[in-house]
C-alpha cells in the first residue's frame, strides 16, 4: 500500500477558534485530498503502469481505462486525526505486482496476439519492483497539500474566520 500524509498547520488555533465551523474543516480536507489524488496521482500512475513496463504496454498500452474499470487502481480510505490526514493508493493484480515486484506463475495466454482461440504457454517470470505508485504519490504531495491548504483557507474566509 502506498500512502500520502497531509498535515494541517496551526490546527490548535483552528480548533480553539472554530466552534461549530470546526466540523467543516475535516470534510473539506477529505474532499480536497481525495480529489487531489484522483487529479494528480491516479492519472500519472495509470500512465506509468501502461507505458513504462513491457507487460503494462502489452495489456493497457492503448486503453488505460481498464485499469480503473477492473478495480486495479483504487484510492484507499482517507484517515484523519486532528492534525494529520492519510490516504492510500491501492494497486491490485498486475499493477500491484509491477509496483512491488514478484513472480508471475507459468500460465497459458488465451486469444494471443488477437487470434481467437489461439493459446500460447507462458513460462512465468520474475518482475522487478517499479515503484510507480510511490513515486507518483511523492510527486503529487506538494500540489495536493497546497490545494488542501487553499480549500481550508477559503472555507475559513467564507465563515468569517
Amino acid at each position: 500500500m502506498i500512502t500520502l500524509g497531509i498535515t494541517i498547520e496551526g490546527w490548535d488555533r483552528i480548533r480553539e477558534s472554530l466552534g461549530a465551523v470546526r466540523a467543516r474543516v475535516v470534510p473539506t480536507m477529505i474532499k480536497t485530498a481525495r480529489r487531489g489524488v484522483w487529479l494528480h496521482v491516479v492519472p500519472q500512475t495509470r500512465n506509468s503502469v501502461a507505458q513504462q513496463s513491457g507487460i503494462g504496454r502489452t495489456i493497457w498500452g492503448r486503453d488505460q481505462s481498464g485499469l480503473e474499470k477492473q478495480g486495479l487502481i483504487k484510492q484507499g480510505k482517507l484517515l484523519i486525526d486532528p492534525t494529520y490526514g492519510r490516504t492510500s493508493l491501492i494497486l491490485r493484480g498486475i499493477p500491484g505486482l509491477l509496483e512491488d515486484g514478484g513472480m508471475i506463475k507459468p500460465h497459458t495466454i488465451r486469444n494471443a496476439f488477437g487470434h481467437r482461440g489461439r493459446r500460447i504457454p507462458h513460462p512465468g517470470m520474475t518482475l522487478r519492483a517499479h515503484d510507480f505508485g510511490q513515486a507518483n504519490m511523492d510527486k503529487g504531495l506538494d500540489p495536493i497539500q497546497r490545494e488542501v491548504d487553499e480549500a481550508i483557507g477559503e472555507m475559513l474566509r467564507r465563515n468569517g474566520l
